[in-house]
């Protein structure tokens, strides 16, 4: 049996860091996200052995095990093999992983391929695993598992996928799609572009500095998160209702708020390409995901687009095409000759 798979990956708008326990466990949080055209993907072969193969195109790395067994190498598949061991499929199978962007780039995809790796194994061996289910499960291997600093937006923005509010209490994880008109999209996207900044990032250690901030009770931290919720549900119904620019106002307010919660979010390179960018003309942006590199997202007229496209590209940002995919976690069976193919001399 062979199953392939894919997950997307996301932009959040505002939120990020009220997703992180305890705080969200004490205070509540929220996050208004919604996935993209790049996705995490992946195939699974069933074995009739109990042995695990696994391969990474995005670490080059190769892990093989038996099932049962505890393993020392391949560090940086840790969160693979975690979700494999929590799951305990019945027998072996053949993992081949890959993201179309790099690991540590703030769009959250360790979360989606820790998803798509429950999707995956949740479809060969029929678990009945549902969406919150499988968003959940990925979520505790990172955090509860590995003790990972990891907040809990990618997991379900992966698996549920489109424009979502998220809400984040001791009590879990409740998702709500939002119904916006088609016209509210195409101007949004109108207005928005997204910039590499070719550096990469521990988002780990940027959490945990923020999770020290708030068990500390550094007053900007804790002042800064309640701003952030209030900004993301004011910018939910800026997006329904179509008002843009005020949207795009406050994607500034939020990245304001961002730094005061965690000063490790911008360093002066990447201040320097947001001052760049709002000097150009854009209203608005924010770093993708924990911060420290990655990915910005920015809301410009369009008619500006091109001058802060260019002063950006000065400063060694990359533009990289936005589109926006609403369609989730999705697995599918296919002939099983097609991965002798794909994997030959990998496993």
């Amino acid at each position: 049996m062979l199953i392939r798979g894919k997950a997307p990956l996301r932009i959040s708008f505002s939120g990020g860091g009220s997703d992180v326990s305890p705080y969200c466990d004490e205070y509540g949080g929220c996050v208004l996200s919604t996935t993209i055209g790049m996705h995490a993907v992946g195939s699974l072969a069933v074995r009739e052995d109990k042995k695990i193969n696994i391969f990474s195109v995005d670490y080059e790395e190769l892990v093989r095990y038996e099932l049962g067994n505890e393993i020392n190498e391949g560090d940086k598949l840790s969160f693979v093999y975690s979700v494999i061991k929590r799951l305990n499929p019945p027998r072996g199978l053949d993992l081949y992983l890959h993201s179309d962007a790099p690991p540590g780039t703030g769009l959250g995809s360790s979360g989606a391929i820790s998803a798509l790796i429950v999707g995956l194994i949740n479809h060969a061996f029929n678990l009945m695993l549902s969406k919150y289910d499988m968003a959940r499960i990925a979520y505790q291997v990172e955090h509860d598992d590995l003790g990972r600093a990891v907040g809990r937006q990618d997991h379900y923005a992966a698996v549920f996928g489109g424009f979502n509010f998220m809400e984040f209490t001791s009590a879990g994880t409740t998702v709500y799609p939002l119904r916006i008109e088609q016209w509210i999209l195409e101007e949004l996207g109108y207005h928005l572009q997204m910039f590499y900044t070719r550096k990469k990032r521990d988002s780990a250690d940027i959490v945990a500095s923020q999770v020290t901030f708030y068990k500390e009770k550094r007053k900007d931290t804790l002042d800064a998160l309640d701003e952030m919720k209030a900004m993301t549900r004011e910018m939910q119904r800026c997006l329904v209702e179509g008002r843009l620019k005020r949207f795009g106002e406050l994607l500034h307010d939020a990245w304001l708020a961002k730094i005061r919660m965690n000063p490790a979010t911008a360093n002066p390179y990447l201040l320097e390409i947001y001052e760049a960018a709002r000097r150009h003309g854009a209203l608005g942006g924010k770093i993708l995901g924990a911060g420290g590199g990655g990915f910005f997202v920015f809301f410009t007229p369009f008619t500006k687009k091109g001058q802060v496209s260019e002063a950006l590209k000065k400063l060694g940002a990359v533009p990289t095409p936005l589109i926006f995919d609403g369609g989730g976690l999705q697995t599918w069976q296919v002939a099983e000759q097609d991965l002798n193919q794909e994997t030959e001399g990998i496993f």
